[in-house]
This record gives structure tokens, sequence and C-alpha cells, in this order.
């Protein structure tokens, strides 16, 4: 800064004693400045330090209509004048008379002067509080960076706003609050979405085609329906496309669209995404639409079973589009209604144990049917529409039917693997079309991250065997680690097993296999068959667990002891959960996020992954810890300001 009169003087002589590293000096008449905004970011420094907004007061033009004479001011100057009587009015008034202000003027050779200062306040001003001023609550890209990331992987704002306050120490700290993060957010979100959540979809698709071409999706426009497969999913369906299930939850928007996810189950037990659909409507006719999609994209290869709820315009879809596909209900669902659908009844405890009894305790379908018409008929339940119902449809639920089948162990007993699994903790009712973009890609890119991640262990560990049974340690060598433990399990149990020849007729031996079970607290013996084939060793046990589930049961693992089998026939150790195959789908991109950053985040994100590398480096020694900081100081006084003004050392310095 230059000087005017003697009063410059004197104030030169305040800045030789104040250190550079002081934030501002306090206004002065005839102090000068190069430009108008470093007028205002001279003041608005000193209105921080001091604790009070300051605002544009007055400004006037000169001959040539440029600006040539303001005022800058404490924002409570002047006063309200209202035509509203006193009790009308709810809002608090920022105005109250302040007079504290700088007048500033452009002298012929193009310098702005203070020509007035007026430093007091009528008023408290706060200093410490400052931070709260609009004017003064700012973000840097560091932080702005941190509230994105946050915001793209689902950590709510309220938490994400305590990532920058642990970072800065404390509250007190940051020039922002919670509200400033939470509009922040908002805005960025908006701006993704800024065309509608159906086009910001769309504007998706088109990125992630363009980073993969195996990618399919298709829209029908005049429903608004829509089905798309990544090119891991459509890849993955190679594998493990047998047995599906598909599941539904709405997401929040202008169409309260409906989300469907095909599901299946990977080599670990895993849920593994198959597909996605966005439907306007649960009408026969759009699921029609999305599975000839699906089938269209997965080449016209059907699965062999699917599971979904009890809908019955997707069973009827399921009937036109997947003819030769079996279909089942998942019993979770149905189960869940039981205290909706009998509750009512004196007799409800009896009734649900007496239903349960039935479900999960016969293995025949002759057992299931005896015991449910008893309990029906015991407590004159033959008018009860939702149990005929459930009857009249046993062969789609009821496990003693659909356990003869391979399910690739979806539980009869829990709910279906679907998108409540694979989405859990990424979408639900309350996500928007514009969150769901993001979070889509977050759950893809998580859920090929615990595959992988499995794949590893599975390849990296052994799980030692529990005997010394040849049969156990075929199965080790086989089986990823979550299969081989439910290996493990079942020869745990072969323990409470007793199995005894019972005929024996040409090359098939029948065995009684006595097994003590724990129902709830009290314990059960019962006797299921296992047939054997002495000849080809195939078996066929009553609890057909192989036959769901793809794992030898205890049952069975009795009958191999009793006849000294050493090896069982290699289509008992299946493919499908082995640890040694090199399936494409694992080599195949998981994630594709279609977040645009702006030209300068991006800048900013490349200088700041270097950064942590050389302060990693540095960080190991003080010295270099010490080194690195003058390095930077120096680097720091070098740089142009970022606003284009002039940098306010070398402006204490000229004023010196």
């Amino acid at each position: 800064m230059d000087s005017s009169n003697n009063m410059v003087d004197d104030e030169v002589m305040k800045v030789d004693n104040i250190n550079d590293d002081d934030t501002c000096w306090d206004p002065a008449t005839g102090m000068c400045f190069s430009c108008l905004d470093e007028v205002k970011s001279f003041y608005g420094e000193y209105a921080l330090k001091k604790g009070f907004r300051w605002k544009i007061r007055t400004s006037r033009k000169g001959s040539d209509g440029e600006i040539c004479y303001l005022i800058l001011a404490c924002s409570r100057v002047g006063s309200n004048v209202s035509k509203v009587s006193c009790t009308s009015k709810t809002l608090p008034e920022k105005v109250n008379s302040c007079p504290a202000k700088i007048c500033v003027k452009m002298e012929e050779n193009g310098l702005w002067y203070i020509k007035k200062f007026e430093p007091d306040h009528s008023h408290e001003t706060s200093p410490t509080k400052a931070k709260l001023f609009k004017a003064n609550k700012k973000m840097n890209l560091h932080v702005k960076r941190t509230i994105q990331i946050n915001d793209d992987v689902g950590v709510r704002i309220n938490k994400a706003f305590q990532s920058p306050v642990k970072d800065a120490g404390e509250h007190g700290s940051i020039p922002f609050c919670d509200r400033d993060v939470r509009n922040y957010v908002n805005k960025e979100r908006c701006a993704i979405g800024k065309e509608g959540g159906v086009k910001a979809l769309i504007s998706y698709f088109c990125q992630m085609r363009e980073q993969h071409s195996n990618f399919f999706y298709d829209i029908d426009l005049d429903v608004k329906n829509v089905f798309w497969a990544d090119a891991r999913s459509r890849a993955t369906y190679e594998y493990f496309g047998d047995v599906v299930t598909l599941d539904t939850t709405y997401l929040t928007n202008k169409h309260d669209m409906l989300f469907l996810a095909f599901v299946g189950v990977n080599h670990h037990g895993q849920s593994t995404l198959l597909g996605c659909g966005l439907l306007s409507g649960e009408d026969t006719e759009s699921y029609v639409w999305l599975f000839k999609s699906w089938l269209r994209c997965m080449l016209g290869k059907a699965p062999i079973g699917i599971v979904t709820d009890q809908c019955k315009t997707m069973q009827n879809a399921i009937e036109l589009v997947f003819p030769t596909t079996r279909h089942r209900w998942c019993l979770w669902h149905i189960m869940k209604k039981v205290p909706e659908k009998l509750s009512r009844y004196d007799e409800y405890k009896r009734i649900k144990s007496a239903m349960k009894e039935a479900v999960y305790d016969t293995y025949t379908t002759t057992d299931f049917e005896e015991k449910w018409c008893s309990f029906i008929d015991k407590f004159e339940l033959q008018h009860n529409d939702w149990l005929s119902g459930l009857y009249n449809e046993r062969h789609k639920w009821a496990p003693t039917f659909v356990r003869k089948y391979f399910w690739a162990g979806m539980s009869t007993t829990q709910r279906s693997d679907s998108v409540h699994a694979f989405f859990d903790g990424y979408i639900d009712s309350t996500t928007s079309l514009n969150q769901f973009v993001k979070q889509y890609d977050n759950a893809l890119r998580s859920r090929a991250i615990e595959e992988s991640e499995a794949d590893f262990n599975s390849m990296d560990t052994t799980i030692p065997c529990g005997s010394n049974s040849s049969i156990e340690k075929q199965f080790q060598g086989e089986y990823t680690h979550a299969k081989f433990k439910e290996v493990q399990a079942e020869f745990r149990s072969k323990m409470n097993c007793a199995a005894s020849l019972n005929v024996l007729e040409g090359c098939f031996a029948t065995y009684h296999v006595l097994e003590e079970v724990v129902v709830g607290d009290i314990p059960k013996e019962r006797v299921l068959n296992v047939v054997f084939n002495q000849e080809s060793h195939d078996f066929n046990c009553e609890c057909s667990l192989f036959e769901f589930r793809g794992i030898l049961c205890c049952h069975v693992l009795s009958v191999c002891a009793q006849e000294r089998i050493k090896n069982v026939p290699e289509k008992y150790v299946l493919t499908r959960w082995n640890k040694n195959i090199k399936r494409k789908h694992s080599f195949i991109k998981s994630s594709y996020d279609g977040t645009e950053l702006k030209p300068q985040m991006v800048r900013f994100e490349k200088l700041c992954k270097h950064f942590y590398d050389i302060a990693e480096v540095a960080a190991k020694s003080e010295d270099g810890t010490k080194a690195l900081h003058e390095m930077l100081r120096q680097f720091n006084s070098n740089l142009p300001p970022m606003d284009g003004t002039t940098n306010k050392h070398e402006t204490y310095n000229e004023m010196k």
C-alpha cells in the first residue's frame, strides 16, 4: 500500500511492528488499494476478525460508467420502518442503525483510497461467532470432496459433517455448520439429476455402454419401464443363472417406480446380481415386458428355477415367458403372514405351532398332507381361505415338495436372497432415482469386492479337516471355504446318526438312519431312508439335502461310513461350488461410477494423491517434516492469489 498523507506514515509504523502472520489490520483513513476487489477482501477480513457482517451500502458511478465511490458498512446499518403492526411480526430483524463503515473512492491515479472509517458499532460483535455469518462460511476443496465421497458411499449427512469436524479438532474451528453441509449435498444431488430422475438414469446407462460394449439396457418409453444388466452380470449368468430369485421395493419419486432385481447365488453362497428393472406398475404386461427383455439379454437362456413372492401378476408373466422354468414361492413371505391371517383365533399359538410342524418337520409329501389336514381338522380351519389357498398351491412353497429340486441353497426358512440382500444398506423405499444411480454403483462395487476377497481367502488359506475321512478331504480340495464349512457341518451332524441296513435287493441297499435332533429345547429321534446303489454309488436320501442345496447330507455320509466308501462320485462334487475354476465375470469391471467432477476438483484430487505420497515419506522423520513445511511455505508465497487480487503479504511489503 502507498500513503497519501501523514496519517499513512503512522499506519506504516504500525505495520512495521506487525507480524506477517497476523490475519489483518484495522482500516485507516488514507489507506490505498490497487483495485476494488482488494478493498472488499480487506474489509471482509477485518469484519471477520471483529465479528460482524458487512455489505455494500452505497455505490456511485463516474462519467465513464464505472464505479468510483463505494461505502462498505456493517450489515445492521439503517433502520426498518414497517407498516405492519409489531404484534404481526414473527421474523427477527437485523437492522440496528449501526454506523460502522468505510468510504472508499477511486482517485485519478486509479488507486482506491479510504476516505472515511467509522469503527464503532451500535451493537455487540462476536469474533468467535463470526464464522456463522453467511459471507464467512467457506468450504475448501478438501472439505467439499470429502463430503462428496461420503455422500457417494451412502454416509448420512449428519455423520459426514463429523469428518471435517474431526479433521479440524473441534466444531469452533470450521467456518461452516451442519446445515451448510446438508445444503451443499442437496445442491450437488440436484445438479446430478437436474434433467429429471429417469433422464439421469438413461444418461448413466449411456456412460456405462461407453465403458463396456456388453452392457445391455432396454427402455419402454410409453409406460416408463426400464431393464438393464451390466457386462459382469451377463457373464455371471453363465455360471450362476440356474436359479434366480426376484423381489421388489419401491423407489420414492414422482412416478413411484417399482425396483426389481434378478439375483443369483455364487460359489460362496453370496448374492450376485443378474439384472435390474424399474417398472411403472405391477400389471402382467409390465412383468412380461421385463422378463422378455431379460431373456433377450441372456441370449434366450431361461433359468431352471425362479423364486418370488405370491404376486399373481408376476406368476402369470412367468408362465407366459418361462413356461419350462420351475416357479417357487418364498416361504419367508408366507410364514411372515401367519400372525396377520391367524392371530384372531383363540388358539392362535397352538395353531401356529401345528402349522410349523407340518411345514418344517416333514420329509415326505404323505407326511406333510397328513399333518396339514390334521391341524386343519383339529382347529376347524376348513373355511379359512388363506390356508385353503396355500394348500391348493402347496407344490409351490412347501419344503417337502420344493426340496426335490435344486435351488442353490436358497433357504426355505429365510427371506429370499434378492434385492434386500444384494442392495442391503444401499437402497430402500426412501431412495430417489437420483440417489439410486450412485447407490447402485456402490452396491455393485461392494459385492464384487466381497466375492474377490472370498476367492482370495479360499485360494490363499485352507480350512483343516475335522476328521480323517478321505471324503472330507476330497471336498476340502475342491470347495470354497463357505461351502466346505457346510460340508463340515454335515460331518459333525453325522455323529448324531446311526445307519443300519434294512433291505438289500440286488444292488440296492436301503438303510434306516436314526438321527437325534433337538427341536426347540426338546430332543427328538427321527428315521430317514437312504437308498444306495452299490454298483453306481448313487445315493437317494429322503431329506433331499443334496438335491436342494448341492451338499451331501449327514445321512448319506453315515451310509458311506457303513459301506466303507473312500471317495464319492464326481457328480456329488459340484463344479458350481468349486474354488479352482477361473470364471470370466471376475475379470470384468465391477464399477461404472458415472460421477463427473468439475475440472478444478479433478485437478485437486490428483494433487492430493500426489501430496499424500510425499507427506508419507516426509513424515518418517522430524527433519523431513520441517524441510517439507519450509518448501511448501516458500512455494505458497510465490503462488498467484486464487481470486486474481494482489497477495496480502506483497501489499503489506509495498506499504512498508
